[in-house]
């Protein structure tokens, strides 16, 4: 079919062997990252590279990331059904699939940036309703619980379209501004904080949500593209335009913002306002997070999503998606960690980091910030079972395949032609 993602029975049948290697490898580095919590339970957060300098790290920048990856899931599969694109109709329930795993995972990222896990239990017991942060938790839980009910009437609808099609058309409805709700609080999060000048502008939540569209829908390509791969399906060039045409408008809307952002900082030339971003851009201590996110997640995948000889080259789609995804997540470092780099106040002999080392100063002026193997470990087992969960669902679930609606119009049409012959 010219419009819809089939499959093709005429592939060669794989074998089971690499599936189970997959998943001992996943299993692998979950053990992996629960070996290394263990380890942190044990020794606390100082066993982190998180100390009072800076004290938001490798989990919370990578919690914003999957944050962003879920809510940008869901807004694709969403449109898809408002705003009518039927080319994306068939990738709408791995979309879904997709902001499920990413937001439970997220969720779970929070634990060890916390210590002591069973203090989650506080938030609860004693809510602070004038915080972010409680308001984050519970969009959080709404969101998750949404996308699997989501999942499960998609799930229906594909084996009944026209019982439940008036239902998925509602879940759309809802679902699209309960996403921009997601990263909208989870931006106002950093947004609201007066005194963090590097956080405290009226951009974010627009930007945390533009790009959270542009990592979620690449996230669904790259997945689109092994299920293509890998599996027997095949995607449609009319689903493959509008997924290029999604990246590439909102990684030009997201890199104008950002440049909004960096002029407006230059232009007023406050030092307070500078001291962060003096220290991304060229030059800077962390200039390599400048280049990763203008050059490599923005310069070179927008070339090979627009150029027309560079979009035509095989894997350029999948390229793009890569290096976009790299760029976002570069961009969740430099939020957050430069936001703590220059302390709020720089008084001898500085803030204690609660440990001694005879050969450095017990006190910094400046933060420093390096993650430890503790903390490697534990986002790349989160990692990992994200990539067990999606890897299940898709094959339990078969998430890809025709847009249920047009099979339901192609088996009357089917039924006519064969009482006609």
């Amino acid at each position: 079919m010219a419009t819809t993602t089939a499959a093709l029975p005429a592939r060669a049948t794989r074998t089971v062997r690499p599936i189970w290697a997959w998943y001992a490898a996943l299993v692998a580095l979950m053990a992996w990252g629960l070996g290394a919590w263990i380890d942190e339970l044990h020794y606390g957060l100082a066993a982190t590279g998180m100390r009072d300098v800076v004290s938001w790290g490798m989990y919370i920048f990578t919690f914003a990331f999957f944050i962003g990856l879920s809510a940008g899931g869901l807004i694709m599969a969403s449109s898809a059904e408002v705003f009518g694109i039927k080319a994306l109709r068939p990738l709408s329930r791995l979309g879904v699939l997709s902001a499920a795993a990413c937001v439970a995972v997220a969720a779970l990222m929070i634990i060890p940036d916390l210590g002591q896990p069973f203090r989650v239990i506080n938030i609860f017991i004693h809510p602070n309703w004038t915080s972010p942060l409680i308001w984050d938790i519970l969009i959080i839980t709404i969101y998750f619980v949404f996308s699997v009910v989501d999942l499960y009437l998609l799930q229906r609808h594909a084996a009944e379209p026209s019982r439940w099609r008036n239902v998925v058309r509602v879940l759309a409805y809802v679902g699209l501004p309960t996403a921009i709700l997601l990263h909208s609080v989870t931006a106002w999060i950093f947004g609201l904080q007066i005194a963090r000048s590097w956080w405290n502008t009226s951009l974010m939540a627009p930007l945390f949500v533009v790009s959270a569209v542009l990592s979620g829908t690449a996230l669904v390509t790259l997945l689109a593209l092994c299920a293509e791969r890998y599996g027997k399906i095949e995607l449609a060039e009319d689903t493959r335009r509008w997924l290029r045409g999604f990246i590439t408008v909102s990684l030009i809307i997201d890199l104008f913002f950002v440049g909004c952002d960096y002029i407006t900082v230059l232009w007023g030339n406050v030092p307070s306002d500078r001291s962060a971003l003096n220290l991304v851009l060229p030059g800077g201590p962390w200039a390599w997070l400048f280049w990763v996110e203008w050059i490599v997640g923005g310069v070179i995948p927008l070339a090979f999503l627009v150029v027309p000889r560079l979009k035509k080259l095989p894997g350029a789609l999948g390229l793009a998606s890569v290096l976009v995804i790299v760029g976002v997540y570069a961009f969740r470092i430099e939020l957050v960690v430069l936001g703590f780099i220059n302390p709020l106040t720089q008084y001898p002999p500085g803030n204690a980091v609660g440990t001694y080392n005879p050969q450095t100063s017990s006190f910094q002026l400046v933060g420093r910030y390096h993650p430890t193997w503790i903390e490697y470990g534990i986002v790349i087992g989160l990692v990992a079972l994200f990539a067990a969960l999606v890897t299940i669902g898709y094959k339990s679930l078969h998430v890809m395949g025709p847009s249920p609606d047009a099979k339901h119009r192609e088996e009357p049409a089917a039924a006519v032609g064969k009482a006609a012959s």
